[in-house]
């Protein structure tokens, strides 16, 4: 178990209503110089850019709002993050953020590019220039895709919610202004040579990391009015399971053989029901993450009676508890090899998603690498689809 450094802030600023008036653009340089000045690392979705014809020149213009910000914080560039739609062209971003803001991460929070290809083909070259682009900037390590638009919970009473941010510096694609305590667990950690689980201590882990995330929540200096609120509202948790790839090497998976995907599922199962569960009698023991209860509200006796009678079997006390990468498929010592990408479904156990900087992709070609992210992608989406089927209560 490795426990992270404190995460940083996610913002959303709406460019056009920033630009409309010098009001505007001060309480956005407030709020980010807020974050920036306690030395955080802070990740500004830019939304609401207008017509693409605009975009860039909107873009650049509320860049040079940022500016002031971090100017006035005496902060590194680095540490603040640009989070935009993937409709923006990437080289254009890319620049624009270089030009004004200096080096740093640029997401593309992806949605239209991940889209069937157009048949139309004006729109057919359109989507091929952005894959171009993305491919051609893969080796800034700094402009990466972030492809789960939606954030889960292991509470069935508790419904999805919109992920349009990012949350530095571990690059997890969240709700704007939400409160998480991240951490990690490497499988490999706790295999041996053949890649055989201690079970009994892995599970020990997890059971610590949540220990470990509802005192740091306690203890946390949130640094905005909005995580702290969350914070205390839903007690998000990020357990980032890591070593999925190196676990299947030392078990001498093949990565595409069914048997594979179905042995580390089992494993990622296991992980799922022991945090799950134990969040589940923190929740009985202490209380309910405070949104179950801001759920009930005015209804007829009946409806509060079910309600009640389903908090029984499925409150827990955290909102959200584990995070995979997609990049964590892969083993970490032997580059992308393009065969683990046949362990993508198992991102269905996730209940956020990591973007940090990709590995090595060297022996990838633009098309692997655009087909990696449409598989990805598709996962989410089958998963998030079957979360909307709410349980019944």
């Amino acid at each position: 178990m490795q426990a992270a450094s404190q995460a940083g802030a996610s913002l959303r600023v709406h460019a056009i209503e920033t630009l409309a008036s010098t009001a505007a653009a001060e309480r956005v340089c407030e709020q980010v110089f807020d974050v920036l000045a306690q030395r955080l690392p802070l990740s500004v979705t830019v939304a609401q850019l207008g017509d693409s014809a605009l975009a860039e020149t909107v873009f650049g213009a509320t860049c040079a709002v940022l500016r002031s910000a971090l100017d006035a914080a005496r902060a590194d560039p680095a540490s603040l993050s640009i989070a935009i739609d993937a409709t923006m062209h990437p080289q254009q971003a890319w620049l624009r953020r270089c030009e004004v803001l200096g080096p740093g991460p640029v997401y593309l929070l992806l949605g239209s590019a991940l889209t069937p290809p157009a048949t139309d083909t004006v729109r057919r070259r359109q989507q091929d220039s952005f894959w171009l682009q993305c491919w051609e900037l893969r080796t800034s390590g700094l402009v990466r895709m972030a492809i789960a638009p939606v954030v889960s919970s292991p509470c069935p009473l508790l419904p999805s919610e919109n992920a349009c941010g990012i949350l530095p510096p571990f690059g997890l694609q969240v709700p704007t202004g939400t409160a998480w305590i991240p951490m990690q667990v490497c499988l490999t950690d706790y295999a041996n040579a053949a890649g055989e689980l201690d079970n009994f201590a892995l599970h020990a882990a997890l059971r610590a990391c949540i220990e470990l995330g509802e005192s740091l929540h306690d203890k946390a200096n949130w640094p905005t009015a909005a995580m702290r609120h969350d914070a205390w509202l839903n007690r998000r948790l990020a357990i980032s399971i890591t070593g999925i790839g190196d676990l299947a090497l030392l078990r001498g998976l093949d990565p595409g053989c069914f048997y594979a995907l179905q042995e580390l599922g089992n494993i990622l199962h296991d992980v799922r029901s022991v945090v799950n569960d134990y969040s589940r009698q923190l929740a009985a023991l202490i209380q309910p993450a405070p949104a179950l209860k801001m759920t009930d509200g005015e209804h007829g006796p009946d409806w509060h009676a079910r309600w009640q009678k389903a908090l029984q079997f499925s409150a827990v006390r955290h909102r959200n508890l584990l995070a995979i990468s997609p990049w964590s498929v892969f083993p970490s010592r032997h580059g992308a090899d393009g065969r683990y990408a046949d362990l993508l479904p198992l991102l269905e156990y996730a209940d956020v998603c990591a973007f940090p900087e990709p590995p090595c992709l060297r022996s990838w070609n633009i098309n692997k690498f655009k087909h990696f992210h449409h598989r990805a992608w598709a996962v989410l989406e089958r998963k998030d689809a079957r979360n909307l089927f709410a349980e019944q209560i």
